[in-house]
């Protein structure tokens, strides 16, 4: 007997959803579940449903006053570079678990070509922020170059 195709989201879309999800809960620790299920453009119900997906793969979300990861994810620890390599590889493995091989083979290596002209922009975005701060607060940001 064939298999009948559920309707809705496939596998990989479903996993697209759950790292914005994840990536909000980084980026803003402290989301109530209705913000973020609102900034996931999800149910409470179906963000549960992730929140506990996530959890399984390995992601130590807690909920305390309000959602939170960064912290149980050893990137603000004393070997911060590992904790993010730890949590790259976690997330190529949730890729390769979740994604068709040749699909998971394709996203993997464009986010390898990607991932640093990326980290570069992010660092440069928050360098240009702290001495915009720097600047306000009329301190000086370190040695002119």
């Amino acid at each position: 007997m064939a298999r009948r195709r559920r309707r809705g989201l496939t596998r990989p879309q479903r996993l697209a959803r759950r790292l914005r999800i994840l990536a909000a809960v980084i980026r803003e620790p402290g989301l109530t579940p209705q913000r973020l299920a609102r900034l996931a453009g999800v149910s409470e119900r179906t963000l549960f449903r992730d929140l506990r997906a996530l959890r399984r793969s390995g992601y130590p979300i807690i909920h305390g006053d309000g959602y939170r990861v960064q912290e149980m994810l050893q990137l603000d620890g004393r070997s911060p570079a590992q904790g993010l390599a730890a949590v790259y590889e976690r997330q190529i493995e949730l890729l390769r678990g979740h994604v068709p091989g040749d699909l998971a083979e394709a996203v993997e290596e464009e986010v390898n070509v990607e991932a640093p002209a990326a980290l570069a922009a992010i660092l440069a975005a928050a360098i240009e922020r702290r001495l915009a701060l720097v600047r306000a607060s009329g301190q000086r940001g370190g040695p002119r170059g």
